[in-house]
């Protein structure tokens, strides 16, 4: 068991060891790009997000569906995953939900980020894992692509998240931010391609607005 649970804590220290490297380097080229626009993103935090029982259930269930694989990757890195069993934890898991819809999607295209709400994964700065799901066309579909380094299908892990809509796009441009320190924001810049969410560099006007922001203001 000790063995176990050793193994658990080095894979969770792995997670947010490679978290914070993502966001780190995201930030870092967002830096070096040259760009002359002005950013107009807004700020959304994502510590009041409502409790995923408020949810309708019937997207309650396609959520869960669409997370199926990722709840079970998640079991190996959290601690909790060591004291229960596979449906307890799916349970557990399921009732630290919280989500949030993304503004200015439009109805046939609604998004939502789904927020894992727990002290075992999201430590003091609430830097929780957020998934990023299309509730489009009667499913559920999480619009990141499959991660390494035990990230699943998350877009992350972060406090708040910066919403640019596009012109000529249904999807916004979607950065989440991370607390690493007073002085430092984390930022992982998303935009859609092809239906799905892909990492990309930040706009080097976004990096210098966003780099400021505070979770913990």
């Amino acid at each position: 068991m000790a063995g176990s649970l050793q193994g658990r804590a080095h894979y969770r220290g792995a997670w947010i060891v490679a978290l914070a490297l993502s966001v780190v380097g995201g930030e870092c080229r967002a830096q070096t790009q040259d760009s002359s626009s002005e950013c107009s993103a807004t700020i959304e935090s994502l510590k009041d997000s409502t409790p995923f029982s408020l949810l309708n259930p019937d997207k309650q269930a396609r959520v869960v569906r669409a997370l199926r694989d990722d709840i079970t990757e998640m079991a190996g890195i959290d601690v909790e995953g060591a004291s229960l069993g596979r449906a307890a934890y799916r349970d557990y898991f399921i009732s630290h939900l919280q989500y949030k819809y993304v503004p200015g999607t439009t109805p046939a295209e609604q998004l939502l980020l789904v927020r894992y709400n727990s002290n075992t994964i999201c430590g003091q700065y609430d830097n929780c894992p957020v998934w990023i799901v299309n509730l489009a066309r009667g499913r559920a579909k999480s619009m990141v692509p499959w991660q390494d380094e035990h990230l699943g299908t998350s877009a992350g892990g972060g406090w708040g998240v910066s919403v640019q809509l596009l012109a000529g796009s249904e999807y916004p441009d979607l950065t989440l931010l991370t607390y690493l320190s007073s002085a430092q924001t984390g930022l992982a810049c998303y935009r859609e391609a092809k239906g799905k969410y892909l990492r990309r560099d930040c706009t080097p006007d976004c990096a210098r607005l966003l780099s400021h922001s505070n979770g913990q203001n």
